[in-house]
């Protein structure tokens, strides 16, 4: 296996206080505990020269929304707007220059996106999955890399949702098929735990 850690939507309006969801209710809980088990993640990435992929969810315009500003309304005209404070990673992210970046505009980070494109020139076959939010996005991520053939690790404490029990049913639903679910320290992560190799 050939794993790429992918980190999706960790946004200032999908997470912060402030962001665009919390303003509609949609709050994660433990926002700092988030951070700092991705953080751990993706140092431990690092030591083992794995790559890292950050995915944001942005959109150029109002159109761009789509269907979803119906269903989401206090989306239609607000929020995840490209070039705004709402798509930039919240603060504490360890996100580095050299670490490769993925715009997307729908819940699957494959679908109209460069990451395929990304993750064959990493000669990844393998993802190592963080982020929110566990039932929309990253669910609808590992989904699609399901189809694509790619393996996938849900890492349990570096994803969040708002709503604990549609987070736990995801949890369930990806580790049926679709992906092996483990934690940050678990041995199960495609990811060495310390030193080389």
């Amino acid at each position: 296996m050939t794993p790429a850690v992918v980190v999706i939507d960790v946004q200032n309006d999908f997470c912060h206080p402030r962001g665009v969801f919390a303003g509609a209710g949609l709050v994660v809980d433990d926002l700092d505990g988030l951070v700092a088990n991705i953080n751990t993640l993706v140092a431990r990435a690092r030591e083992q020269d794995v790559p890292v992929v950050w995915v944001t969810m942005e959109w150029a315009d109002d159109a761009e929304v789509g269907l979803l500003a119906s269903r989401s309304p206090f989306l239609a005209t607000a929020g995840l707007r490209a070039g705004t404070w709402g798509c930039e990673p919240v603060d504490g992210l360890d996100v580095r220059p050299a670490d490769r970046f993925v715009r997307k505009t729908r819940f699957s980070s494959f679908h109209r996106t460069g990451l395929e494109a990304t993750l064959t020139e990493l000669g990844a076959d393998t993802l190592v999955v963080a982020g929110v939010r566990t039932d929309f996005c990253v669910e609808s991520t590992v989904r699609d890399a399901f189809f694509r053939d790619y393996r996938a690790v849900v890492v349990r404490d570096a994803v969040a949702g708002y709503f604990p029990d549609l987070h736990e049913n995801s949890l369930r639903v990806m580790g049926t098929v679709f992906a092996r679910i483990a934690g940050t320290a678990s041995e199960a992560l495609p990811l060495p735990v310390g030193g080389a190799g």
